[in-house]
């Protein structure tokens, strides 16, 4: 089999990048649920509970993404050390 070169500094550090970028969106969904708070109390009532469900469904799709980009900058983090690993104990150079 022939071996697979990869940059494994530029990985984790992508990785690291992505992850960051996860802790921002979980921070702005807190922005959103911030802002958003009083939008139910100033709405009519007649939309005062849909103006609730908008923002729990905005701030819950935030953190999902947030979810789902923190994953992979960890998978990435998680691969970087992997294919260290491999190249220690498994691939003769």
């Amino acid at each position: 089999m022939p071996r697979i070169d990869v940059e494994t500094g530029g990985l984790r550090a992508a990785g690291g990048r992505v992850e960051s970028v996860a802790a921002e969106l979980r921070g702005f969904a807190g922005q959103i649920r911030a802002a958003l708070s009083g939008l139910g109390d100033a709405a009519p009532p007649q939309s005062a509970a849909a103006s609730g469900e908008f923002s729990h469904a905005l701030q819950a799709g935030a953190l999902a993404i947030a979810e789902g980009v923190g994953s992979l900058g960890a998978n990435a983090v998680s691969a970087a050390d992997t294919y260290e690993q491999v190249d220690q104990q498994v691939m003769p150079r």
